[in-house]
Order: structure tokens, then sequence, then C-alpha cells
């Protein structure tokens, strides 16, 4: 379920059936719990009309006249669109659900579906795609973050990641201690950090981007990867 009423009122949920009576159907569903809703009769038509930063999740059916549901998901796939897909169609083939949910379909429901069992679905596909989006949104903040910090302060920035000591660093920089912690001072007050275990998850986190212009990694500074997420 969703953290917030908030995310229900800015989310969509796109429905794609060519049968308009039960698309409707879900529209009226989803109106009835205060999401909004948007449907397409044909996947062409949703393609031509869809923002991917609108977010939402997309609810279609798997047999369309102009291309089926298999096809629109590999073509959003392709465009990098993250929108999360559930598919609801009838008497569903074994192969074609398998290979749904191989390309990352949230779920595939088979007609007729229970009302509660189609909410549940689209309460899990948009908590998916507000996760995503903060995910990109984060990146994207420790990019721009990181881009403004000098040379010698990556420096520092990629071995607290290692999980290395003001004292180690000092010793791998051939730095006085109270230099190190003068950069470190800079890089916290630049990123706007209040403590050392926020430094620790941001470095963290700028390693997991790959970020700090480095591409080897430490075996001490993967396995605080792997326990940090």
């Amino acid at each position: 379920m969703p953290r917030s009423h908030d995310s229900l009122e800015t989310a969509t949920v796109f429905v794609v059936d060519p049968d308009p009576s039960a698309g409707q159907v879900v529209c009226e569903l989803l109106d009835g719990s205060a999401i909004t809703s948007v449907l397409f009769q044909t996947g062409r038509e949703f393609l031509s009309a869809h923002d991917d930063g609108q977010p939402g999740c997309l609810v279609l059916e798997q047999r369309m006249p102009d291309m089926s549901g298999l096809q629109l998901q590999r073509r959003l796939a392709a465009a990098g669109c993250t929108l999360p897909l559930i598919f609801v169609t009838s008497k569903p083939d074994v192969s074609t659900a398998v290979e749904l949910m191989r390309g990352g379909a949230v779920h595939v429901l088979e007609k007729p579906v229970r009302a509660v069992e189609l909410l549940e679905a689209i309460h899990e596909a948009l908590a998916l795609d507000r996760d995503r989006r903060e995910a990109r949104d984060q990146s994207a903040k420790v990019k721009n973050l990181t881009e403004t910090l000098t040379r010698k302060e990556r420096q520092v920035l990629e071995l607290v990641a290692a999980g290395k000591s003001p004292k180690a660093i000092a010793a791998e920089l051939d730095l006085s201690v109270r230099a190190v912690e003068l950069r470190r001072s800079s890089l916290m007050e630049k990123i706007d950090l209040c403590s050392s275990m926020e430094l620790m998850r941001f470095a963290i986190v700028a390693h997991q981007e790959s970020r700090l212009g480095r591409d080897s990694h430490s075996p001490q500074s993967n396995r605080m990867l792997a326990s940090a997420f």
C-alpha cells in the first residue's frame, strides 16, 4: 500500500483494453477509490499519449488488435520506461504469462478479476513506481552533489566509503589527520551532512552510483556496500 494518500493524488492508472465496457469497469472501480485513471483502447493510442514523467502504473489486456500486451511491454522497456505493468486477460497462456513476468510485469491476473485483488495489485504497482522514482531522484541528487566536490574531497569520500578511519585515510593520502578532518568537514558542509554516519551513507551511495571516478573497489568496500542496502 502507498505510504500516503498524497501519492495516490499524483498518480494515474492507465487502463488499456480493446473492450471499452471492461475498461470502464476498471476506471469506475478506481474512481471509487479516489485514484485517477485514463482509458485507452489500443496500445498505440496509449503510446502516443503517454508521458513517462507522469507517476502511475499500467493495467492492460494482453490480447489487443494492434499489438499484444507483450509487444507493448517490450516497446516500453526499449524506451527506458519503468512504469509498472499489470496484465488482466482471459485465460492467459502459461508460457506468455511467464514471459510477461520475466519482462517485469507486477501481476498477470485472469478475468474476471475480483475488485479487491485488482486494487491490491494496483496499490502494489503504484508503490513500486513511487519507489523507483524516489531512487532515480536520489541518484540524480547524489550525482549533482558529488560533482560539486574537489578532487581532494572526492579522494576522502572514496576512502570513507571503503570504511577507512581518518587515521587510515591520512596514512593512505600522506596527510595529517588534521588535514583529513578539514577535508571531511568541507565536503560535509558542501553536501549538507550533519554526522559521520550520514557521510558514510552518502559515500556508499556515491560508490554504488559510480560517481567517484574510480572503477576498482576494495573487498572491504564491497562488503560495506552489500551490508548497507
